[in-house]
């Protein structure tokens, strides 16, 4: 018996497709200027997660789960955008953490027209550090792709410093 082939997916090209007029805005272009996570910014991470997000969304289809593509992906880029308003970013952590979702929501909505389900993803992608969940299955994938990018660049970063070490 053959083993079945795995059908190839372009996942980055999936997300610029989707995900285009966010990616060139003026809004998101400015978050290439925000540090994140300490050795990126706020733009590359969002798009991380984006990927993440569409490759999990491709296989919880794949077994029987409804996701729309649309909301993961775009509620992905735009889960840290409230990093650009103002200098959030530049706020203790704690603060950081509560105050950039309530703004990003609000960019979102405002800015790139983001539905219930995008605007509830960026509103509670901190959970569980915020008190209140995600409602929708598009969030809690968002809010497990953050936390997944999250700790993998922090630990890519420390294992090269290891390496240049030892």
């Amino acid at each position: 018996m053959q083993g079945r082939r795995k059908e190839k997916i372009d996942y980055t090209s999936a997300v610029e497709s989707i995900g285009a007029d966010i990616i060139r805005s003026d809004r998101f272009r400015s978050a290439e200027k925000i540090p994140h996570h300490r050795y990126e910014n706020v733009a590359e991470h969002s798009l991380r997660v984006a990927k993440q997000s569409y490759r999990m969304a491709v296989w919880l289809r794949k077994h029987g789960f409804h996701v729309d593509y649309g909301d993961v992906v775009r509620g992905s880029l735009l889960h840290d955008i409230g990093m650009t308003e103002s200098d959030i970013h530049k706020s203790p952590g704690w603060r950081k953490a509560y105050r950039h979702p309530k703004e990003g929501a609000e960019i979102a909505e405002r800015e790139f027209h983001a539905n219930a389900v995008q605007k509830n993803a960026v509103r509670r992608h901190m959970w569980p550090i915020s008190v209140i969940p995600p409602v929708h299955t598009a969030g809690w994938i968002i809010g497990s792709s953050d936390k997944y990018c999250s700790v993998k660049e922090r630990a890519s970063r420390l294992f090269q410093s290891l390496h240049k070490e030892g």
